[in-house]
């Protein structure tokens, strides 16, 4: 059985019910994920989810990197609102756990490797060990946690603050994306970063 990093980051989930600390539990659960997970490897840039479909899989960053974004009318361009890094849940969780059609795109970056598992199989999972229930309240409670802070970073930090913020939370991240993708994400224009890091130099 090859042990994934995924299983370090959902039992570290707080706060889990008893049964999902019980070895043997534990172990004939982590059997039946293994054995619904599929493994791919992103030579190239590629679309997961697009705006306008439900999503049917969520994913795990292995290796590489993610992102979230949207068409945004009034700049005319895409806005950046999630980088996942490597050992990062992937999803849009109000359109995989609530069937609803996803407001957002989810774009795998080159030379990523990632875990999948569909909605169908999850809810095999959810059958068979009633109690892993709760991984799906602990990731949704994730991202209203995630997009609270965001809004706050984006309401309250100059774009140099959350330049230094994306550095620290990514590092190399400029070696992974291109600078347009990092300006969506700092919400700004690409002229723009580049003119503050004339200005400013590299920290």
């Amino acid at each position: 059985m090859e042990k994934h990093s995924l299983y370090d980051v959902i039992f570290k989930m707080r706060p889990l019910p008893k049964k999902l600390t019980e070895r043997s539990y534990v172990d004939a659960l982590i059997a039946a994920i293994d054995e619904r997970l599929t493994m791919t490897e992103h030579r190239y840039r590629s679309l997961l989810l697009n705006a306008g479909h439900t999503s049917d899989y969520m994913y795990f960053v292995e290796k590489g990197l993610a992102r979230c974004f949207y068409f945004d009318d009034r700049s005319g361009r895409d806005l950046t609102s999630i980088l996942w890094k490597e050992q990062s849940i992937v999803c849009d969780p109000v359109s995989f756990f609530q069937r609803k059609t996803s407001e957002f795109n989810i774009e795998v970056m080159s030379g990523s490797l990632l875990l999948s598992i569909s909605y169908r199989q999850l809810q095999e999972i959810y059958k068979a060990f009633p109690e892993t229930g709760v991984f799906e309240r602990c990731v949704s409670l994730q991202y209203v946690y995630y997009f609270a802070q965001r809004s706050r970073q984006l309401a309250m930090n100059s774009p140099w603050e959350r330049y230094l913020h994306l550095l620290t939370s990514h590092p190399d991240i400029e070696l992974k994306v291109s600078k347009e993708i990092i300006a969506s994400y700092l919400n700004i224009a690409p002229q723009t970063l580049s003119k503050m890091l004339r200005e400013k130099g590299h920290p």
